[in-house]
């Protein structure tokens, strides 16, 4: 856990990435996906094991740009859990994030596919979601955090308002010209 002023900060790095974890332990490193197998042989298949022994803290799964089935991602969570290993499991729709609540994922993340990389904040078109998914979640004992379009502190605290744990962010960071000052503008007024 990465804590800046109350706030905490998972970086997901790309697997090429990952090993950079080691060289800064004080910072919180997740993987971008897991597999839901252990060592052996599975070749370009990442490991709960492989990334704990690297030094990850947690990874993200079922991304809308790499999509998984149902099995697959129960899997995953049920490992994960077992290992007390993070991950958070990205849903596109309220019946995702209610079956990915129910089984139990620790973190569920809504985010919106026509939304991701876009200017305009999930806090501000779909709040009504948020509200709902948040109710799904909280029935289960599960945090929801939200994505797609967050690049302002305001989109911080208005999610975090509507009953979300935090936000999940990429674009908003990563694109800007100056990507430390664009995650310190969401954290700081």
């Amino acid at each position: 856990m990465n804590a800046f002023k109350g706030w905490e900060i998972h970086y997901a790095v790309g697997a090429y990435d990952l090993h950079i974890a080691n060289q800064f332990p004080a910072k919180s490193f997740y993987a971008q996906h897991v597999d839901p197998i252990g060592y052996g042989a599975f070749t370009g298949k990442i490991s709960i094991e492989m990334l704990i022994d690297s030094g990850i803290k947690g990874s993200l799964i079922n991304h809308s740009e790499f999509r998984l089935n149902f099995d697959t991602i129960k899997k995953v969570v049920l490992k994960a859990r077992a290992m007390d290993f993070n991950v958070i499991v990205c849903a596109e729709d309220l019946d995702e994030v209610a079956r990915f609540a129910e089984i139990g994922a620790p973190l569920v993340a809504y985010e919106p596919p026509e939304l991701i990389g876009g200017n305009i904040s999930v806090s501000t078109a779909k709040p009504d979601i948020i509200e709902k998914a948040s109710a799904l979640c909280e029935k289960n004992a599960v945090k929801l955090i939200v994505g797609a379009g967050i690049k302002t502190h305001n989109d911080i605290l208005t999610s975090l308002k509507l009953g979300a744990a935090g936000g999940l962010v990429a674009s908003g960071v990563v694109l800007a010209s100056n990507p430390a000052v664009a995650i310190t503008s969401l954290i700081n007024n």
